[in-house]
């Protein structure tokens, strides 16, 4: 005896099995793929573009970093839904790698299109599409690196002294500066704060101490700079660590 749905009495066949007592298209009709938030607040750095999610600031990858906060953040709201004889689970959409998903941002309309593609449940014969609309909520702050590099906040001081032409002088400050933005690529917190150019060479205010180091280090190797390290304790952290200011004295000899 062949099953049928109950709630519109379609007989199951082999190309269209019942999913928990439902027909194809009645389960498709009660049970939703997509979750989505009826709005979002996306939060954009007013310096340098940068977007929070939750508690952390990232860096935009494409040339309009609003829109790359906008999805990214929406993304983030999602949910997908999964029917599994273990029970419903509700999950990301980086967990849901079978479903597509496409966030389109309209930055004039302040709003959020997204479009879901696929199965919520593995007997279903055909892929789900839904679409929903999120409204866009747009709050500009200021990021924490950017108050840093305002506040010029440095935890290390490079000082390059001797043996400095201007040809050579140029060529060290474009090198240097060079690492610390591909640093920065990498850790947002990594950034000269300052440059101050002295009678005897160049002072490097630096925003943490690796950084400094790897300066240090291609000085060295590139310059044949000679390298002494010191700190200086300067007060104590919110937790109660030692807080130390360092300084690293490069010394190179004569071009």
């Amino acid at each position: 005896m062949k099953r049928f749905c109950y709630r519109c009495g379609a007989l199951e066949s082999d190309a269209s099995p019942l999913i928990q007592g439902l027909c194809q298209r009645c389960f498709a009709e009660e049970v939703s793929l997509l979750r989505a938030p009826r709005e979002v607040e996306v939060v954009v750095c007013k310096r340098c573009g940068a977007y929070a999610l939750g508690k952390q600031w990232h860096t935009p990858t494409s040339a309009d970093p609003l829109e790359d906060a906008a999805r990214e953040t929406t993304l983030g709201k999602l949910r997908v839904a999964r029917l599994t004889k273990s029970g419903a689970q509700l999950l990301r959409p980086r967990e849901a790698h079978e479903v597509e998903i496409n966030v389109e941002p309209d930055l004039k309309e302040g709003s959020i299109r997204v479009r879901a593609r696929g199965k919520v449940h593995e007997l279903q014969a055909q892929p789900k599409v839904e679409e929903a609309t999120v409204k866009l909520n747009l709050t500009h702050k200021t990021c924490e690196v950017c108050s840093l590099k305002r506040a010029r906040h440095h935890e290390a001081i490079l000082q390059v002294r001797g043996g400095l032409t201007d040809e050579r002088l140029s060529k060290l400050r474009e090198a240097l500066e060079g690492l610390a933005s591909e640093a920065g690529k990498r850790e947002r917190r990594d950034f000269i704060a300052d440059i101050k150019e002295l009678r005897g060479g160049l002072d490097f205010y630096v925003s943490s101490v690796g950084l400094a180091r790897q300066m240090a280090s291609l000085l060295k190797g590139e310059f044949g700079a000679e390298l002494k390290e010191s700190a200086k304790l300067v007060g104590q952290t919110r937790d109660g660590r030692k807080k130390y200011r360092f300084s690293i004295l490069a010394r190179l000899g004569e071009a």
